[in-house]
C-alpha cells in the first residue's frame, strides 16, 4: 500500500476512535416525549423498599402520547407484565447507555408485531425476552411506543430511565435534561429529628424526638426550640423538594448537616444500583415509614449493616456524635436539588447530663453479620447473613387460632426491616386438606398479604422479607370471572372480564377462542382481562366460543364459556 494510503487510512482511523470516545464521553439525547417535559417524580426518591431509579414524565392526565427513542440504537429487551414497569422498552444506544420507557399503552410499528409475535409463540400476556441488535434497530427520534397507565403505575405517566449498558445501574437523567425542565425552588424541610442512642440497650429501637423547624427567611429556617439530650445521639430530616410550575413533591438529591461547624454527613443521590436499591430501608427511619403512613426521615447515622456505596460522601464517622459537654451544640442542615436550589435548617442541642437505667433486653441475640435461626415446636426461622442491618435480640409469640390453620406467630415486630429473603417454616396443627389448599397469611396494620411457599410434611414453607405476624390459612374457592356487559362486546370493540380472587390470589389466566389461545391483556391492578374485539381471529357472521380459565396459588380454578358472533 502507498505511503500516502497509509498515512490517510491511518488518520481516519485515529479520527473514527477519537469520535467514538468523544460520542461515549458526552452522549446527547434528544426528548422522550413531544410535549412539554413536567416530572411527577424525579430520580431517587424514596419509595418502598427501593430508590426511584428514573424520571416520571407527567402526560397530562392521559394516555397516547407519542414516545420517541433518545437516540440511536436497537430494542434490546422488551417486558410485559401486569405488575411493576408494565409495558416496557429497553434501547440500547451505541454511546454506552440503555434508556428504558416504562407503564406504556402500547407499542408501535414492527415492535408491536414482535412484541405480538412472542406472545403467541409462548401463549402468554407476560413476557420477558432479550433481542439481538439485528432484530429491533431504531433511529434517534424514532416513534416506538405510546405513554400509559400500565403495570403498577398510579396514573399515566412516562417512567424514563437512562442506565450505564454494562453494569445496567441507572442515573439520574437530568444531565441530559434539566434545560428542559424548570426548577427555581428550594426544598422543604418538614421536621427535624434527634435520635438518642444510649437511651436504649443494643439491638432494642432507638427513642427518637422531633421538631418543626419554621421558616425565618426565603429558604431559611429553624426550629422554635432546642431539643434536649447527653451521650452518643444522630440526626434525622424528613423534607421534599419542589419543582417550577407543578404542585408535587419530590425526593431531596443532597443532604448535608454540620454540627458546631464541622461536617458530620453527607449524602448524594445520582446514581443507585438494583443490587443495593433495597438498602434504602437502612438509609431511612424504617419503623417511622411503616408506623406513619409511609412518612419518610433521612437518618444521618449509618447502620453496620447499611451496603448503600454510591451515596455518601466523604464523612468523618458513621453519622452518630456524643454530646458530651452542658452547652449548646449548633447544627445546621443543607438540602440541595440538582439545579443547586438550597435551604438550611438550624437547631440547637442543649447538652443536659442524663443517667440511664440500664435495661436488660429481652429475647434471643442476633448478629446481622451471621446466620441467625430461632426454632419452636411450631415454628422455624432462618435468616441469613446481611438480612438485618443491625443485631436485635429477637423476639418470638404465638396464640392458639380455631380460624387459621397453624397458631398465629408474631415474629419479632414489622418496623425492623429484613434485607434478604428469609426461610420460614410454620406447623399446620389442624392438617385436614388437600397439600396445597394451604398458604401463608401475612398480617400488618389491618391488612393481610398472601405469601406462597410449599407444603412439607404437615408444615408450610415460604420465603419471607418481612418480619411480623404469619399464620397458615387455607384458599378452598375458586377465582371470580365475570364478563362485564357481553351484549355490549361488539358495539364497543372490546371483549371485557373482571378476573379476581379472595384468597391465594391469580395465578395463572388463559383465553381461548374455538379452542386456540387468544391474546388478552391483564391490567392487575383493576383486575381485567380484555381484547380489542378487531385483535380476535372472528369471522363475520359466525358465532365463536370464547372460555376462560382462571386459576388461583392454590389450584383452584374457574372456567367460563361465552359466545360472540360479529
Amino acid at each position: 500500500m502507498p505511503m500516502m494510503k497509509k498515512v490517510v487510512l491511518i488518520y481516519l482511523m485515529l479520527v473514527s476512535a477519537i469520535l467514538i470516545y468523544a460520542q461515549q464521553a458526552t452522549p446527547s439525547f434528544v426528548a422522550p416525549l413531544g410535549i412539554d417535559l413536567l416530572l411527577s417524580a424525579n430520580f431517587g426518591e424514596l419509595r418502598a423498599n427501593h430508590f426511584h431509579s428514573g424520571l416520571d414524565f407527567k402526560t397530562r392526565g392521559a394516555v397516547g402520547y407519542k414516545v420517541y427513542a433518545v437516540d440511536e440504537g436497537y430494542v434490546s429487551r422488551v417486558a410485559v407484565s401486569p405488575w411493576g414497569y408494565g409495558k416496557a422498552l429497553y434501547i440500547t444506544h451505541p454511546s454506552g447507555y440503555t434508556s428504558v420507557y416504562a407503564h406504556l399503552d402500547d407499542f408501535v410499528g414492527e415492535i408491536a408485531a414482535v412484541v405480538k409475535r412472542v406472545q403467541y409463540e409462548r401463549e402468554s400476556y407476560a413476557i420477558d425476552t432479550l433481542l439481538t441488535p439485528d432484530v429491533l434497530p431504531v433511529t434517534r427520534g424514532m416513534y416506538i411506543a405510546k405513554s400509559g397507565n400500565s403495570g403498577s403505575s398510579g396514573g399515566p405517566h412516562l417512567h424514563f430511565e437512562i442506565r450505564h449498558t454494562e453494569s445496567e445501574s441507572p442515573i439520574d437523567p437530568l444531565i441530559w435534561y434539566s434545560h428542559l425542565i424548570k426548577d427555581g425552588v428550594a426544598p422543604e424541610p418538614r421536621l427535624v429529628a434527634l435520635y438518642m442512642h444510649d437511651a436504649a440497650p443494643a439491638g432494642v429501637d432507638v427513642p427518637k424526638k422531633v421538631l418543626q423547624p419554621e421558616r425565618v427567611s426565603n429558604n431559611s429556617y429553624k426550629t422554635a426550640t432546642d431539643f434536649e439530650a447527653w451521650g452518643r445521639v444522630s440526626l434525622g430530616i424528613k423534607a421534599y423538594d419542589r419543582m417550577s410550575d407543578t404542585n408535587n413533591i419530590y425526593g431531596v438529591r443532597q443532604v448535608r448537616c454540620w454540627v458546631d461547624d464541622s461536617l458530620l454527613y453527607e449524602s448524594q443521590i445520582d446514581s443507585i444500583t438494583f443490587a443495593e436499591t433495597r438498602y434504602i430501608n437502612s438509609y431511612i427511619d424504617y419503623k417511622e415509614l411503616r408506623s406513619n403512613k409511609g412518612s419518610t426521615i433521612m437518618r444521618t447515622a449509618v447502620l453496620p449493616g447499611n451496603g448503600l456505596t454510591t451515596i455518601y460522601g466523604e464523612m468523618p464517622g458513621d453519622g452518630t456524635f456524643v454530646i458530651d459537654q452542658e452547652r449548646a451544640y449548633r447544627c445546621r442542615m443543607e438540602l440541595c436539588d440538582f439545579y443547586g436550589n438550597k435551604s438550611k435548617v438550624q437547631f440547637v442541642i442543649q447538652g443536659k447530663p442524663t443517667t440511664f437505667a440500664p435495661q436488660e433486653p429481652a429475647g434471643v441475640f442476633f448478629d446481622h453479620r451471621h446466620d441467625n435461626e430461632y426454632a419452636t415446636d411450631e415454628m422455624n426461622i432462618y435468616l441469613p447473613a446481611g438480612a438485618l442491618y443491625d443485631d436485635i435480640y429477637f423476639e418470638h409469640s404465638s396464640k392458639a387460632s380455631v380460624a387459621q390453620y397453624s397458631s398465629v406467630h408474631k415474629l419479632h415486630n414489622a418496623h425492623v426491616p429484613l434485607h434478604k429473603w428469609c426461610e420460614l417454616a410454620v406447623k399446620i396443627t389442624c392438617d385436614t386438606l388437600p397439600d396445597e389448599k394451604y398458604y401463608l397469611e401475612y398480617s400488618y396494620n389491618g391488612k393481610k398479604s398472601e405469601v406462597i411457599g410449599r407444603y412439607e410434611a404437615g408444615w408450610y414453607v415460604a420465603r419471607v422479607r418481612n418480619l411480623g405476624q404469619y399464620a397458615v390459612v387455607a384458599d378452598l374457592t375458586s377465582p371470580e370471572v365475570v364478563a362485564l356487559k357481553p351484549e355490549s362486546w361488539v358495539a364497543n370493540g372490546v371483549v371485557d372480564f373482571k378476573i379476581s380472587d379472595k384468597g391465594s390470589g391469580v395465578h395463572t389466566y388463559r383465553v381461548e377462542v374455538d379452542g386456540a389461545y387468544s391474546l388478552f391483556e391483564y391490567d392487575a391492578k383493576r383486575s381485567r382481562l380484555s381484547s380489542r374485539v378487531a385483535d380476535m381471529p372472528l369471522v363475520k357472521g359466525r358465532v365463536h366460543n370464547i372460555t376462560v380459565s382462571v386459576t388461583d396459588n392454590c389450584g383452584n380454578e374457574t372456567r367460563k364459556e361465552y359466545t360472540i358472533k360479529i
